[in-house]
C-alpha cells in the first residue's frame, strides 16, 4: 500500500470535492489531469470507506471507472486485453482495452455518448467481471447512482458451474502453469449446496496468479455463512488460506473472499483485502459487541 504523500492527499481532496458537488466531472477531469497514462492509485485510500468509494465511481465516466478499478486490481491494459480475449472470442481481435477506455474517457455524465467505435456486448460483460463492477456501470454513461443486486454478466451460458472442491483442484492446476505477471480472471458459479441449503448458485470471480489466487463469492447475507462450514471449505484447499468478508463494489451484497497463498514466503499486497476484514476478526468483533450489548441489558439500574 502506498504512503499517503502530499501528492495523493491533493488527489483525495479533488475526489471529496467531486463527491460533495463542489466541482463537476469535467472540473475533476481537468484538475486531476486525467489521460490514458494516469494511474489512479489514490482510490486505494478510500476503499476503507465503501460509501465514499461507490459515490466516486458513480460520478465519473465509464473510462475513468475502468481506470479506477484497474488501480484497485493492479491491472494494466495489456493484461486486461489478454484476459478479455481469453474470456470471449466474439469481438474484433484488433480492439484493445485502450481503445475502449479512450472512447469513454472524458465523456461527461450529463452529455450524450459519442463513441468512435462499436463494441460487442460480450466485451462489456467480460470487463464487468474482470473489473468487478456491475454491467450497468459500463454500458450506460448517464446511469443514475443506484446500488444493485443484478448480475447480468454472470447469467450467460458460458459461465461454468463448479462444486467448490472441483474448482479448487482446477485453480491449483492453472496456477502451476502461470509465470511472472500472468493472470487469469474469469467468472464462474459455485453450487449453492456447498454454502446454503436454499438460494441460487453463487456468482464468483476468480483471479489466478503464479503464487496466489482469490475466489471471490458474492453472497446475499453474511449471516447465512456458518463458521464451521467455512473451516470445512478451508480444509479442502490444503494450503495457506485467508478468508475475508467485504462489501461488493456498487452492489447491495457482501463478498466472501478466499485468498489462497501458494508460496508462504510472500505476503500478497491486495488493496481491497485488509486485516480488519478477515473473517476471524469480524467474528471476534461481533462476539465482543454481543457481549457488550448483553452486559448493558443485564446491568442493574442505580
Amino acid at each position: 500500500m502506498q504512503k499517503l504523500t502530499k501528492h495523493y492527499a491533493d488527489y483525495l481532496i479533488m475526489i471529496v470535492e467531486l463527491i460533495k458537488g463542489e466541482i463537476d466531472f469535467e472540473g475533476y477531469f481537468k484538475k486531476r489531469g486525467i489521460n490514458q497514462k494516469v494511474i489512479l492509485n489514490e482510490v486505494k485510500f478510500i476503499l476503507n470507506n465503501p460509501i465514499m468509494f461507490n459515490l466516486f465511481l458513480s460520478k465519473i465516466s465509464i473510462g475513468v471507472r475502468c481506470m479506477a478499478m484497474k488501480a484497485i486490481f493492479d491491472l494494466n491494459n495489456r493484461q486486461i486485453v489478454d484476459l478479455s480475449y481469453s474470456l470471449s472470442q466474439t469481438y474484433n481481435s484488433k480492439t484493445t482495452i485502450g481503445d475502449f477506455i479512450n472512447d469513454y474517457l472524458d465523456e461527461s455524465i450529463s452529455s450524450n455518448l459519442n463513441k468512435k467505435r462499436t463494441y460487442n456486448a460480450e466485451l462489456y460483460y467480460d470487463l464487468s467481471i474482470i473489473l468487478d463492477i456491475p454491467f450497468r456501470y459500463l454500458i450506460d454513461p448517464v446511469v443514475l447512482y443506484k446500488m444493485t443486486g443484478s448480475f447480468d454478466e454472470y447469467d450467460r451460458e458460458k459461465i461454468k458451474l463448479y462444486k467448490f472442491k472441483d474448482l479448487v483442484v482446477e485453480l491449483l492446476m492453472i496456477s502451476k502453469n502461470l509465470t511472472g505477471n500472468e493472470r487469469k480472471i474469469s467468472g464462474i458459479k459455485i453450487k449453492k449446496e456447498d454454502f446454503f441449503e436454499f438460494g441460487e448458485d453463487l456468482k464468483t470471480r476468480i483471479d489466478i496468479r503464479e503464487k496466489h489466487f482469490t475466489i471471490e463469492i458474492h453472497i446475499e447475507n453474511e449471516s447465512d455463512i456458518e463458521y464451521s462450514k467455512i473451516l470445512k471449505l478451508k480444509k479442502l484447499l490444503k494450503v495457506h488460506c485467508k478468508v475475508y468478508i467485504r462489501d461488493g463494489f456498487l452492489r447491495e451484497n457482501k463478498k466472501l473472499v478466499f485468498l489462497v497463498i501458494l508460496d508462504d514466503s510472500i505476503n500478497p499486497d491486495i488493496s481491497y483485502l485488509r486485516n480488519e476484514l478477515l473473517f476471524e476478526n469480524l467474528l471476534l468483533m461481533k462476539d465482543t459487541l454481543k457481549e457488550y450489548n448483553n452486559s448493558l441489558f443485564n446491568k442493574k439500574p442505580f
